[in-house]
């Protein structure tokens, strides 16, 4: 079957199914039998257009966007704006496991010996509330509810009983148990995954995790992009022979995951319960994003950025999520996630996107010999300065002298030249001054996460700072 034939199979189910509740009957969607008749009669939306619907849901009230109640709602932890609940019905959490299935399938079939794993398991969820009619939580949360039986007796601590936790006492228990037993398996966002390597090595003295887990076979990650934490966790493990498996999701679904490590893309997962549509260089605000043309999957093409629609089996129409992708290949579809279509920094006209200073970062790393994890950036206008000036904080094993970090500002002035034409009109005119450069720890990371209410499962840095009081935390 097609990726056409697939994807136009998931939307008539979606449509099937919905019809008769309240916004089946509003947009008539019975009658809907193409794509351009559904992009005709649904407008893209964001969270502030179904907010009310969402109160709604959480009052009891049934058949809004799916059929029947919801009570499971799912806290977004991206790095925009404030946190969002969205629902989850059956059967996307039905649609999660089934995903999380294609995961293990795929590792078993490059690597059948399942003794490997035959270990403890270490798995950080989120965490998970119960409210007088419903629960709410991330989604990592309710993944580890719904993990099979069968994992049991391999996990560490029940990620059940993990997800009743706050975040600080669910790291400090972990490791206390984890410091003498067999892990095979650890499944978190990597930033925590570094966190708990740095816990143990300096609570056992060890100079590398493979001294402590000798048999630590396999990370699986989401939540932030992997390529920013992978060298520095190879370097702590000591141990080249640990697989990486990469999941892209959301509260929204989970969209892809990487099948092969060699290559820098994920597989998209095309047949489980969403329906894709794709922005072609979308624009940072909501109101002009609102109004752009959207393509489905079957129409991509290789190398464009795209925002992502989705419509899902949890009742989100149409629904905009903050992600820019590239696709690598379009059959079947393969793409990497590039950064976040908010995650623009313009304060002075320079329209400059995260995935553009990411790509910069790159290019120096390799130049220069040095390790490049997460970034952030800010800007402001400096007392007595002639010029704004943007501040780069820029996560490294070890902290940077200050004669290297100036000649890193040098090399990230002149690479963003050469890939943004605003920043390098900016820079050329004197409107904006040589960027300045800051080394940060892990730590520094943790604590301004936590200074935020952050510091949960899938809690990540912006890649933009907003507020100057943010800059100042980390200078």
């Amino acid at each position: 079957m097609s990726i056409k034939e697939i994807q136009q199979q998931q939307l008539i189910r979606l449509l099937k199914t919905a019809q008769n509740t309240k916004f089946g009957q509003q947009h008539d969607l019975q009658s809907i039998g193409t794509f351009d008749e559904f992009t005709n009669r649904i407008s893209i939306s964001f969270y502030k257009d179904i907010k009310s619907q969402i109160a709604e849901l959480k009052q009891g009230k049934s058949n809004i966007f799916w059929p029947g109640k919801v009570n499971k709602f799912a806290v977004s932890a991206g790095t925009s704006g404030e946190g969002k609940h969205l629902p989850l019905t059956d059967a996307r959490l039905e649609s999660d496991r089934s995903f999380m299935r294609k995961v293990v399938l795929n590792y078993l079939k490059k690597h059948p010996n399942i003794f490997d794993l035959w270990g403890k398991h270490i798995s950080i969820p989120g965490t998970l509330e119960e409210k007088d009619r419903y629960q709410i939580g991330e989604i990592s949360a309710y993944t580890a509810q719904q993990a099979p039986w069968w994992l049991t007796p391999f996990q560490l601590i029940d990620p059940i009983k993990l997800s009743q936790l706050p975040f600080d006492e669910k790291v400090n228990q972990t490791v206390d148990k984890a410091i003498d037993s067999d892990i095979r398996v650890i499944t978190a966002v990597p930033s925590w995954i570094l966190t708990i390597f740095k816990e143990v090595l300096d609570r056992t003295g060890a100079s590398s995790i493979r001294e402590v887990w000798p048999n630590l076979t396999l990370l699986v990650c989401g939540g932030v992009k992997l390529a920013n934490y992978k060298p520095h966790l190879e370097k702590l493990m000591d141990n080249h022979d640990v697989s990486f498996i990469e999941t892209y999701g959301a509260s929204e679904g989970y969209f892809s995951f990487s099948d092969n490590w060699t290559k820098p893309d994920m597989k998209l997962v095309a047949d489980n319960g969403i329906f894709y549509e794709f922005i072609p260089n979308p624009l940072p605000d909501q109101d002009s994003m609102a109004v752009q043309e959207t393509v489905p999957l079957w129409d991509v093409k290789p190398n464009t950025p795209y925002a992502i629609l989705v419509t899902t089996n949890s009742g989100l129409w149409r629904y905009a999520l903050n992600d820019i992708v590239e696709f690598t290949q379009t059959n079947p579809p393969r793409i990497k996630v590039m950064g976040r279509v908010s995650e623009m920094l313009d304060d002075y006209g320079e329209a400059l996107y995260a995935y553009e200073a990411e790509e910069a970062l790159k290019i120096i790393s390799q130049d220069m010999d040095i390790e490049i994890g997460n970034f952030t950036i800010g800007a402001t206008l400096q007392e007595g300065a002639a010029a704004p000036q943007h501040f780069w904080f820029i996560r490294t094993p070890q902290q940077l002298h200050r004669d290297t970090l100036d000649r890193l500002a040098e090399k990230i002035d002149g690479e963003v030249r050469e890939i943004n034409r605003h920043y390098a009109i900016r820079r050329e005119s004197n409107a904006l001054g040589l960027p300045k450069v800051y080394s940060i720890s892990q730590q520094q990371i943790n604590n301004w996460l936590a200074s935020k209410g952050k510091d949960k499962a899938q809690g990540k840095l912006p890649a933009i700072l907003r507020d100057e009081e943010d800059i100042a935390f980390f200078k």
